[in-house]
């Protein structure tokens, strides 16, 4: 049996006494698990370099790149994620990763390489807490609702990035593959429902929005070297905050290939 810790209430589990470069079949196989029920894990004190973190990423599933991105040499899928400054950074908004795609990937890892002496956390928000603090008849209506999501927001901040325009529909309510909980499934790239206009969309996307965030649903995580962090982006929404000025922050990530929502 694996130990962990709770982080917050609701999301979020530290798992302790675990060297990722040495796992078992049986371990991964529970960090799966915990993971789809808790949807953010955080391991101290791995020091995982770009090709470690793609060996362990491998045991729990296929390395997705993604559209438009280059991996680090040597790895399959991982990509760094660099300081760009406060007006090219990409991640400050509420988001799963990828929703743009009709697969978008089931699992997001980070390894720390160099963080600022302070700032640069990362937000994590469970949206199995949001639907459950959903009144039934919300819950009726979502359920049978799609929404469209688009890659447009990135593209004017990234030097050479052509947008990703085509559009894909996933059901606002989720449920997990694994966990098999409910979950809402929305994300800062979605932009209209399936059938109908911007216009008639927006009041209600952008009040499923306004739920991610709550602050009794997520989890803050401080980055400190060493740190490896995996999430569950089916049932999570993350926020990468920029307050760390010109401070250098990299890390290394990979995504895991995921399945069609439903």
């Amino acid at each position: 049996m694996m130990d962990s810790i709770e982080l917050s209430p609701k999301i979020g589990s530290e798992i302790r006494s675990i060297d990722l470069q040495d796992i078992s079949i049986s371990d991964a196989s529970d960090i799966t698990q915990l993971l789809s029920i808790r949807g953010v894990l955080v391991f101290k004190n791995q020091f995982l370099n770009a090709k470690q973190l793609n060996d362990f990423a491998a045991k729990f599933g296929k390395p997705w790149l993604g559209p438009l991105l280059n991996a680090v040499s040597e790895t399959d899928a991982v990509v760094s994620i660099k300081n760009r400054g406060k007006l090219g950074t990409v991640t400050e908004y509420w988001h799963s990763d990828s929703t743009f795609v009709s697969h978008p990937p089931a699992i997001t890892m980070l390894s720390t390489e160099d963080i600022p002496p302070v700032g640069g956390d990362t937000m994590w928000c469970s949206q199995y807490a949001i639907y459950d603090a959903m009144s039934d008849g919300l819950k009726a209506m979502l359920s049978g609702i799609k929404a469209v999501h688009y890659d447009r927001q990135r593209f004017n901040q990234v030097e050479g990035r052509t947008p990703y325009l085509e559009g894909f529909s996933h059901p606002l309510i989720r449920t997990h593959p694994i966990s098999k909980l409910k979950s809402l499934f929305i994300s800062g790239q979605a932009e209209h429902f399936e059938g109908m206009t911007m216009d008639e969309s927006q009041p209600l996307i952008n009040y499923l929005l306004s739920l991610l965030g709550e602050p009794d649903k997520v989890y803050r995580h401080r980055w400190t070297m060493g740190d490896v962090v995996i999430w569950d982006n089916r049932c999570t929404t993350h926020y990468a905050i920029h307050d760390h000025g010109s401070y250098p922050r990299k890390l290394h990530r990979i995504t895991l290939e995921g399945e069609q929502p439903n």
